[in-house]
């Protein structure tokens, strides 16, 4: 568009805009670069610094190609008219406006020219005129931020895609796309072309201009237009001339006009200039201003915001109509100044949005119309009344919000003005006081008062509590502000209705009295539980009032007037040990009594009492006899010897006979830390009698502390039931007893009170079930046979105490001289010729126990069967239960001590040519007679007897059973070749050189006996396999299965395949070839070929419609429905459908009696005879009226009337007329022509035939109008009888002509027929012919003279004339008694014999190669095997070799841990604050402790391991690697040694370790306390245990020193030694010998210790694999008897 034109449009816009008090208002449109020239800038001018040389491309006027450039100074026309300045593209309107314009420098692409604006304006659309050609590339650019940020306008170029590739070509889809524009970028015009760039395309239709989106379209700051590409055109029209082709290329434009206008958002007509910002000095008439002057209460440059308290409504741009001033805010007169919010105004849904600033007269409020806080309206002024608002009179501490009041009366809100709202616990006009039962007004607290919160339950009922202090009334032993809390030793308060209560906290157990206020809970002893402290903690008990026992077994002698007299004895003490029995309760405590003559006495040890107290000395005892025994008792400080130190006085006690616990009246004091000696002294008052010697069995010696002693304990109370309850006569009692309760209570306590809480259990893991012990007492739950209170004892009787616990001795009491046994091997005390664990069996050579008795074995065996005394492994050829009599295959006579001799049958027993089971020697001849064994016969067994042959391939020639497979008579001498082993005579119906095959006619299996003949069905087999007559079918040799004919099946051919029949032909079955479509399946009838057809389809192929059905067999067959009553055979025609319908019935189903016939269906009885004259009548004048039309119907298709026809045609109409008369009384019912159209509809509803339904259903439709049509004519009217006679006619005819066609079809069958018989005759005379002729050649042939042919031929051997029964070789035909076939012989030379011969001979080399072909892969197996087990012993000396280095490695790591565990018992025997008792305790724990293995079990261990060596050894073929192999491992055998040796120390430290590591660790903090005691025994003990370690060390010197040995004899072999040097070598050989021995002593005490360690191990294992099971019993049991309880609990069944 021209600018002209552009210009002259926007002129009615400006004067529409110009008044603003009509709606929005606009200023004038202009050029926004007048007045702006400097503001204009280009980045390329030509000659900005000097003259410039450019040219140009054609100049028509002129012949000046090129000029100059200099724009130094500014255009004038008269002396600057080459200066080429940007400000030249401003339009002035001048009249040679051509002669100026703007250029670039030559040969630059990239040039843009700037406008920068002083403020925002509104852009209308730029106009660039060129002098050059216009750019092949640009773009124009604005900014909104004044130049910080650019978006592109649009671009321009020639090629849009090379230059802009990834901007839009257009069109542009909205007005603001962004797209590349090529039409002002073509390289014509050459000059004066134009770009043309609108803000908005008035393509698009802008419904509201005003929107956000479209104001920023054409708002800008600044312009910028960037040139990217010029146009080049190449250098030919310029000529040679030219040296710099670039002169010509450049930019040049005439003007630039850019439109637009201030930008005032629709609020202002005019613009001032801006103040004070970029722009011209002097303002150039018609210049666009950019300052606007604002209406509609608005301001700023471009009017973008309200003037100040016109802020009620949001400011927005002027839009047409609407002016969309700014509203005046409303503050009530109380202030002068607003601002908007928004959230307001939408509040206020569009009403008001100007919020009032600084309200004064103590208002506030969006528009002042409120009292500010603290302040009220008064309800007598209005709220623009300065003195509206009054102060509040609330007190500040009682009051919400610190003192505001209710700002006005509202009834809709129940407020009232000036009213104060008190805090929840206030009350008051001015809320200054508290409610009742609150206290302490507070403006810090937000409910104003705190409530007095007295506890209701330490409270006293209907009390209030102090206002001012708020402490309330409590009850007894409540106390604090609130009564909360109990006082001191009570507690519970609120947990029952009582209040509080007392601690009650045990005296023994418990610190104080002192316990938790909540819970109750006193302060314990170290472990002890419960609120009260009287119970102990899992793993810990009180300890029983006889806890400090001291067994007599342990006590030491002392000397009396006899001596102690005792097989078993503990030191100098005898010991009669006691073993419990079930049944019987136990009364006396550890292994049983110390037996102490009168007059002597006991010395007890003490030295763990606890707690400085009194204690009572009790005494247990057995009397030998029933006599009183005195006791003298004395305690004495184990120091008074050494020191005469403190010994109390002896004290005397009396044991009666009767009892068997006494106690020393007289308290005895004693002290912790302190060793005490108690000597005892027993006499009898009767010393001179017969009884003087008596003993006494004493259990043990016992001190119960008294509970008097232990200050602050007990109450008066509690020690009046002490002694009432009799506590310590109970207590002292040995074995279960129930102690009451007060005992139990105040024993616990005094308990807890001497041992500073509960001890622990330290129940033994191995002999006890769990860790848990009794309560009182702290009895573990000893495992089976384990006794002792931590469950670490076996039982007297028994042993092998172990995580199983202990097993019962179990000794023989027949066999064994105690029941007793030893507590660690178990082994018993046997008498004599017995031996075993428990004495149960006799020694070696002795039976019968328990009266062992030597063995009977007359000096032939050692050994003999315990039991029966039987003799085991008799000598010198001996054999029997006494070996009395000589072992088979010998003969003699041990019992007469005449030696065994070897049986000769015919070699010796031990040759393999032995063949007897036994021999003897004949009394009479004393010949040696041989019982031979089955296949040897003879004296001597050197014969084979009938069945058995000479084995030629046996080294020995042994006799074999004839290879017959059992199919022959062993018993008949003639079955089998002696010598060859031939079969001869074979049974159960077998043949071949072995009886290996069936006979032809025979199947089965012959090596199973199993052949049977073959029965095949004549029928179905080929007739060649059957020969006929009593001749057996030939069929398979293996399954019976006979070769049938084709398509015949089963294994005697007795059926046809599935599809196929006919099997009686003989000449295979035939394929039913059934219809596919038609049948069921595609299986028929074997016998008839029939098919099974489907409904509706019959004939053997089911290719015909079924008996009543007609149609087409191909594709449906329709049922015909014909009444049975009214039809005859057969029912319907199978073409049509048509029902054959017997004399007198009609219809289509034959269901309606015809014409001449009463309607009495089924009867249908003939009408009179006069009927059939009408009929006759009728159907000829039918037939006439039918030709009639017929005639008709062909004149008419002719066309055309001919005159002398008129009266023809007239006798027509008549004859028509006379027709449509008698047609008027039809015959035919109305019933009749509706069951015409019920059958119409039945055969419709019968099938669906794809090819017919078009026609069906326009003939149903032809139907039912013909229906309504007679319908309409024929109401109670019949058809004509003429139509029902040619309708029957009709229907003959179609019959005729379809059983003409069914007879024209059987005459080629029949034809077929006559061929098939008249062939068939034929055959038979040719086959009659034929057989007659087979019979006169059978009679002319002559029998052949069979003697004859044998002469000639010698078929079974020579002399071949003989009868068969003087001929020896027998005869062709010749046969033995049995009917069997005699030819032929051992000496025959017969052609049968010699060919039998050579194959038997055949057959054998056969098998000979068979034999030598397995005998050659025998050598071959047998290598494969050498070479299999060579890989197999390579693997497993490679396992060995792993295995080996894994035991290395473990025993290193064990011995790093023995190396450590020794360590720190080094570093604790060195350290010299360590006390001697706990040195002693630690050495004797290290002395006693046990390898798990004895020596003959490390011995053996280490010989099976040699003997895997050797084995290993044995399949070495490289000598030199198995030497080093063997090196190898005997350095390893070595090391195992060596660690062997040092766990014989300290193995079993390890394994107890672990286990007792805590334990060791808290013995040896505690011990540490006390003081250094007894130097020499730590000494002593640390001298043992490196004396220990260092013997762990000799096999490693052994392996040094014969290392050494080896290396000295490689020397000697080297170089002849000196003498002395040979003295020397030799005494080290003895040494070495010496010490080998000793060292082999030892290996082997360590062999028989591993392996007892790995036994025991394993026996471990099992018994905590037991453990586990009985443990899970156990938890059953529990669960058992916890629901047995619970249920008789709770009486339910």
């Amino acid at each position: 568009m021209n600018y002209s034109v552009y210009l002259l449009m926007a002129v009615p816009l400006q004067q529409a805009q110009d008044d603003c008090g009509a709606g929005s208002c606009h200023p004038a449109i202009g050029d926004l670069l007048l007045g702006r020239s400097k503001q204009l800038t280009a980045s390329s001018t030509c000659g900005m610094k000097s003259p410039q040389k450019y040219c140009i491309i054609g100049y028509l006027e002129a012949e000046q190609k090129c000029f100059l450039c200099d724009s130094r100074y500014p255009y004038n026309p008269y002396t600057q008219h080459n200066s080429h300045m940007i400000e030249n593209v401003i339009t002035t309107f001048e009249p040679d406006r051509k002669k100026k314009w703007w250029q670039s420098e030559n040969g630059i692409d990239h040039v843009s020219i700037r406008l920068d604006l002083e403020t925002l304006f509104q852009f209308s659309h730029l106009i660039l005129t060129f002098k050059t050609f216009r750019p092949a590339a640009m773009l124009v650019e604005r900014s909104t931020d004044f130049g910080q940020t650019w978006k592109a306008f649009r671009y321009f170029a020639q090629d849009c895609a090379a230059s802009f590739p990834n901007i839009s070509s257009g069109p542009a889809k909205g007005v603001g796309d962004i797209i590349c524009d090529s039409r002002y970028s073509d390289i014509e015009p050459s000059t004066e072309g134009e770009v043309v760039l609108k803000a908005l395309d008035p393509s698009f239709e802008i419904e509201n201009p005003y929107v956000p989106y479209i104001q920023e379209l054409i708002t800008m700051t600044n312009l910028r237009i960037n040139f990217t590409k010029l146009h080049t055109l190449g250098d030919a029209l310029l000529g040679r001339r030219h040296r710099d082709p670039l002169e010509k290329y450049y930019y040049a434009v005439y003007e630039v006009v850019v439109r637009g206008s201030c930008f005032c958002n629709g609020h202002a007509s005019h613009c001032d200039p801006v103040q004070n910002l970029r722009g011209d000095a002097f303002h150039q008439p018609g210049m666009v201003h950019g300052r606007c002057i604002c209406h509609h209460n608005t301001e700023g440059l471009s009017c973008e915001r309200c003037k100040d308290f016109y802020n009620d409504a949001p400011w927005r741009p002027a839009e047409g109509a609407q002016d969309n001033a700014c509203k005046r805010c409303n503050c009530n007169g109380h202030s002068g100044r607003c601002h908007f919010d928004m959230d307001v105004y939408q509040a206020s849904g569009g009403v008001s949005g100007g919020v009032c600033e600084d309200c004064q007269d103590n208002t506030t409020g969006q528009h002042c119309d409120q009292c500010k806080l603290f302040f009220y309206q008064d309800p007598r002024k209005v709220i623009s009344d300065p003195h509206a608002c009054l102060p509040c009179s609330c007190d500040p501490e009682g009051t919400l919000h610190n003192g505001m009041c209710e700002s006005r009366t509202d009834p809709a809100l129940g407020t009232v003005a000036g009213r104060c709202p008190c805090k929840e616990n206030v009350e008051g006009d001015r809320c200054n006081r508290c409610r009742a039962n609150h206290y302490g007004l507070s403006g810090s607290d937000p409910l104003g008062c705190q409530p007095c919160n007295c506890d209701a339950f330490g409270t006293l009922p209907f009390s209030i509590c102090n206002p001012a202090t708020g402490e309330c009334l409590c009850q007894q032993f409540a106390t604090g502000r609130r009564c909360e809390k109990c006082v001191v030793e009570y507690w519970g308060l609120g947990k029952s209705l009582y209040g509080c209560s007392p601690c009650d906290c045990d005296i023994g157990g418990s610190q104080n009295n002192l316990c938790s206020p909540e819970d109750g809970q006193c302060q314990c002893l170290p472990n002890i539980v419960s609120r009260q402290c009287n119970e102990p903690a899992p793993g810990y008990f009180f300890l029983p009032l006889d806890y400090y026992i001291y067994e007599a077994e342990h006590a030491t002698s002392l000397s009396g007037s006899a001596p102690l007299v005792c097989t078993w004895t503990f030191g100098s003490v005898a010991v009669v040990f006691r073993q419990p029995s079930a049944g019987r309760s136990v009364t006396w405590t550890g292994a049983g009594f110390a037996r102490v003559l009168s007059g002597a006495g006991l010395r007890f040890a003490i030295n763990n009492i606890p707690f400085a107290m009194d204690f009572d000395i009790s005494i247990r005892y057995e009397p030998e006899v029933f006599v009183m025994t005195c006791v003298s008792c004395d305690v004495i400080d184990a120091g008074s010897i050494l020191t005469q130190g403190f010994s109390q006085e002896p004290h005397v006690l009396a044991l009666p006979a009767a009892k068997r616990i006494a106690l020393l009246q007289t308290p005895v004091c004693l002290e912790p830390g302190t060793e005490y000696s108690v000597d005892v002294y027993f006499s009898q008052p009767s010393a001179s009698g017969p009884k003087a010697k008596s003993f006494i069995l004493i259990d043990s010696l016992g001190l119960i502390p008294r509970i008097s002693s232990v200050e602050n304990l007990c109450s008066e109370k509690d020690l009046d039931d002490y002694q009432k309850y009799r506590c310590i006569e109970i207590a002292s009692e040995v074995g279960p007893h129930i102690l009451p309760e007060a005992c139990s209570r105040l024993i616990a306590s005094m308990s807890a009170r001497i041992h500073h809480g509960a001890v622990a259990c330290k129940c033994n893991p191995q002999g006890s079930l769990n860790a848990s012990c009794s309560r009182l007492g702290g009895q573990c739950h000893c495992k089976a046979n384990v006794v002792g209170r931590c469950c670490d004892t076996c039982a007297a009787g028994s042993y092998g105490f172990g995580f199983h616990g202990c097993y019962p001795c179990e000794c023989h009491p027949q066999g064994s001289v105690s029941s007793l046994c030893d507590q660690v091997t178990g082994q018993c005390a046997c008498r004599q010729d017995v031996d075993g664990q428990r004495c149960s069996r006799c020694l070696p050579g002795y039976f019968g126990f328990p009266h062992c008795r030597p063995c009977p074995c007359n000096g032939y065996a050692e050994l003999c069967d315990a039991v029966t005394g039987e003799c085991l492994n008799c000598s010198r050829f001996t054999a029997g239960s006494r070996c009395e009599r000589c072992m088979d295959g010998y003969y003699g006579n041990p019992l007469n001590r005449e030696p065994c001799h070897p049986c000769m049958c015919p070699g010796a027993p031990t040759s393999k040519r032995f063949f007897a089971r036994s021999c003897y020697q004949d009394s009479q001849t004393a010949q040696l007679v041989c019982n031979c064994l089955e296949g040897y016969s003879g004296r001597q067994c050197d014969a084979c007897p009938s069945g058995f042959y000479k084995n030629p391939g046996s080294p020995v020639e042994d006799c074999a059973p004839c290879p017959c497979n059992n199919n022959i008579d062993v018993t008949d001498p003639e079955s089998c070749n002696r010598v060859t082993g031939e079969c001869l005579k074979c049974l159960h119906n077998t043949h071949g050189a072995h009886c290996q095959f069936c006979k032809p006619g025979y199947f089965g299996s012959a090596l199973a006996q199993d052949c049977q003949i073959c029965t095949c069905n004549l029928t179905g087999v080929l007739p060649a396999t059957c020969p006929g007559r009593d001749a057996a079918c030939l069929c398979d040799p293996a399954t019976g299965a006979c070769p049938c004919l084709p398509n015949v099946v089963g294994t005697t051919c007795n059926q046809c395949a599935p599809g196929y029949w006919d099997l009686a032909s003989r000449k295979g079955c035939q394929l039913c070839d059934c219809e596919p479509k038609n049948t069921q399946s595609n299986q028929c009838d074997q016998l008839t070929g029939q098919c099974p057809c489907k409904l509706g389809y019959g004939g053997r192929r089911c290719d015909e419609c079924e008996e009543n059905y007609f149609g087409n067999p191909q594709m449906h067959c329709i049922s015909c429905a014909c009444n049975l009553e009214g039809t005859s055979q057969p029912q319907c025609d199978k073409a049509t459908g048509a029902c054959n319908c017997r004399a007198g019935v009609t219809g289509w189903f034959c269901n309606q009696c015809g014409r001449g016939f009463e309607k009495d269906f089924p009867s249908c009885r003939q009408c009179h005879l006069c009927f059939d004259q009408w009929d006759a009548e009728i159907t000829a004048l039918a037939q006439t009226v039918q030709r009639l039309m017929r005639f008709a119907a062909s004149l008419e298709d002719r066309g055309g009337r001919m005159p002398s026809c008129d009266m023809r045609f007239k006798t027509f109409e008549d004859a028509i007329s006379e027709t449509e008369r008698i047609l008027k009384h039809p015959v035919l019912s109305l019933e009749a022509l509706t069951g015409i159209k019920d059958f119409h509809g039945y055969v419709q509803m019968l099938y669906e035939f794809p090819d017919l339904n078009e026609n069906i259903e326009d003939i149903r439709e032809e139907a039912d109008l013909v229906y309504e049509l007679l319908q309409q004519k024929l109401v109670l009217t019949t058809i004509s009888i003429a139509i029902e006679a040619i309708s029957n006619i009709r229907k003959h005819f179609e019959m005729s002509l379809l059983a003409e066609e069914k007879s024209s079809g059987t005459t080629p069958v029949i034809r077929y027929s006559e061929y098939t018989r008249n062939s068939t005759l034929a055959v038979m005379g040719q086959q009659a012919l034929k057989g007659s002729n087979v019979l006169e050649q059978l009679k002319m042939i002559k029998i052949p003279d069979i003697q004859n042919l044998n002469e000639k031929v010698s078929i079974c051997g020579v002399p071949g004339n003989l009868p068969c029964t003087a001929a020896a070789c027998g005869g062709a035909l010749c046969q033995d008694s049995l009917g069997l076939r005699d030819c032929g012989g051992p000496n025959c030379s017969g052609a049968l014999p010699l060919s039998s011969n050579a194959f038997r001979k055949a057959e054998e080399t056969a098998v000979l190669l068979t034999n030598l072909t397995t005998q050659l892969r025998e050598p071959e197996n047998q290598v494969e095997s050498i070479r299999k087990m060579a890989e197999d012993t390579k693997l497993k000396g490679s396992l060995f070799n792993g295995e080996l280095e894994r035991a290395k490695n473990q025993i290193e790591v064990d011995q790093e841990i023995t190396k450590e565990f020794i360590k720190k018992v080094k570093d604790f025997l060195l350290d010299e604050s360590a006390p001697p008792e706990d040195i002693e305790k630690v050495a004797s724990y290290v002395l006693e402790i046990n390898l798990p293995l004895t020596p003959r079990e490390l011995t053996s261990m280490l010989g099976k391991i040699r003997s895997i060596m050797a084995h290993c050894q044995k399949y070495k073929l490289n000598a030199n690697k198995r030497n080093r192999k063997m090196e190898a491992a005997q350095t390893l055998l070595g090391e195992a040694q060596d660690a062997e040796n040092q766990l014989n120390k300290t193995g079993d430290e390890l394994n107890d370790f672990s286990a007792k590591q805590s334990e060791v660790e808290d013995g040896i903090a505690t011990l540490q306390t006390k003081m250094l005691m007894n130097r020499n025994q730590a000494t002593s003990a640390r001298a043992g245990a490196e004396a220990a370690f260092k013997n762990g060390l000799l096999l490693q010197e052994f392996a040094a020193i014969k290392r050494k040995y080896t290396i000295l004899q490689d020397r000697l072999k080297a170089k002849g030694p000196p003498k002395a040097t040979l003295a020397k070598v030799k005494q080290l050989k003895e040494e070495a010998e010496k010490l080998a021995e000793e060292i082999e002593k030892k290996i082997r005490r360590v062999t028989d210790l591993e392996k007892k360690l790995q036994e025991l191990n394993q026996t471990k294992q099992d018994k905590a694999e037991q453990l586990r099971q009985l443990e899970e019993q156990v938890i059953a049991i529990t669960n058992e008897i916890t629901e047995q309880e619970s249920k008789y609990a709770t009486c339910k069944s």
